[in-house]
């Protein structure tokens, strides 16, 4: 199936777009895709996950914040996006 993955701040510029279209088995869960775009994009990896399998990373589907054992579905978007901070 596919679905659309998009990315904003600093996960632009490590992944180095801003949006792509992928093909992911069906049944994929949202902690399954962030593995496949660990590896799709050392970058991302290296810079936000290190160590940490799941970091401070939110996550949205279809404009609403997802949990990792969301399974995805056709067409679906998935957006990453760091933590929001403020003071």
């Amino acid at each position: 199936m596919k679905i659309r993955v998009r990315y904003f701040a600093r996960f632009r510029s490590l992944t180095g777009t801003g949006e792509e279209e992928l093909e992911v088995p069906d049944g994929t869960t949202v902690r399954e895709l962030v593995e496949r775009l660990k590896e799709r994009h050392p970058a991302l990896r290296e810079e936000v996950f290190g160590e940490d399998d799941l970091a401070d990373v939110n996550v949205s589907r279809n404009g609403r914040y997802a949990s990792f054992d969301e399974v995805l579905k056709e067409g679906d978007v998935v957006a990453l996006f760091p933590p929001v901070s403020g003071g």
